[in-house]
């Protein structure tokens, strides 16, 4: 890097000046490289707000309610005499207490770990799964109803025979719920595959309903254009990035302080009013 300074003037915009971050005498490239990878998370969380419908800034309301996942509410800490304490966060923390980085990387690291668990639901036991591209939470129970009514009316030697009006009657609620899904129709042949394919549906319900907190729509998620991959791609960089912020600031925390960012909130660190930074710096 030939000028730190310039980068870091673009960086901190008109309204700031760089001379305070100078004579802190800390290296300035190191702060334009962490000032950077906070641009970069906003960025991340902008793109995954926008396509994903998930904010990552998490509001001290919707933390609070994550704590009913015990791997986000349960933190371990290591005591002077070496011991481990297991310290639950819903008991030591205020319900309005700011979110810091290390909450919300707890909470991006069990997210990520659910997400990758779907994927890899769908991948190794439903790779052609026939419902996926239309299937929604709501449907869920009325499917498992249809496929129970029309399984009842296949005779084992008659088939539909004597029942094929009220096996097609069930089979166009079917298709009126699925028009697009050609592959399960008609259910009458299907349904022993659309019994089967259920249970994927219920896993990322049950998932769904665990982050109900965050608004996370698994359903959409799954059936986004960029797919479930994008959103795993980015929130581990969102991760890795808090990370490397957290690291690096140790040699700079005069200039981080400078800036205003806290690692004890991580409000700041998204909003570029309380922590002005030029996304193209």
């Amino acid at each position: 890097m030939r000028d730190p300074k310039r980068i870091l003037k673009k960086l901190l915009g008109p309204e700031t000046a760089v001379e305070p971050f100078a004579e802190t005498g800390e290296p300035l490239q190191q702060t334009v490289v962490t000032f950077r990878d906070v641009v970069k998370c906003r960025k991340i969380r902008d793109f995954i707000q926008e396509q994903f419908g998930l904010n990552l800034a998490l509001s001290p309301e919707v933390f609070q309610s994550l704590l009913n996942i015990p791997q986000i509410n349960y933190i371990e800490t290591t005591q002077r005499d070496l011991e481990v304490e297991t310290i639950s966060l819903k008991e030591t923390r205020a319900p309005d207490d700011p979110v810091t980085i290390a909450n919300l990387n707890s909470v991006l690291r069990e997210l990520y770990a659910n997400l990758f668990l779907i994927k890899e639901r769908i991948n190794k036991d439903f790779p052609n799964a026939v419902l996926i591209n239309e299937m929604r939470s709501e449907h869920i129970d009325r499917v498992q109803l249809l496929v129970k009514s029309i399984s009842v009316l296949h005779g084992n030697l008659t088939g539909y025979l004597f029942t094929s009006w009220k096996a097609g009657r069930i089979e166009k609620e079917f298709k009126s719920l699925f028009p697009n899904s050609t592959k399960a129709h008609p259910l009458r042949s299907t349904f022993p595959l659309i019994e089967h394919e259920q249970e994927l549906y219920r896993d990322i319900f049950k998932i769904q309903t665990k982050w109900k907190a965050a608004e996370l729509d698994l359903f959409a998620i799954i059936q986004h254009p960029q797919g479930i991959n994008s959103l795993l791609e980015n929130l581990q960089e969102m991760g890795n990035r808090l990370w490397q912020i957290i690291y690096q600031s140790s040699d700079i925390q005069k200039c981080v302080d400078l800036a205003g960012i806290d690692f004890g909130d991580i409000q700041p660190l998204f909003d570029n009013e309380k922590v002005t930074l030029n996304p193209s710096g």
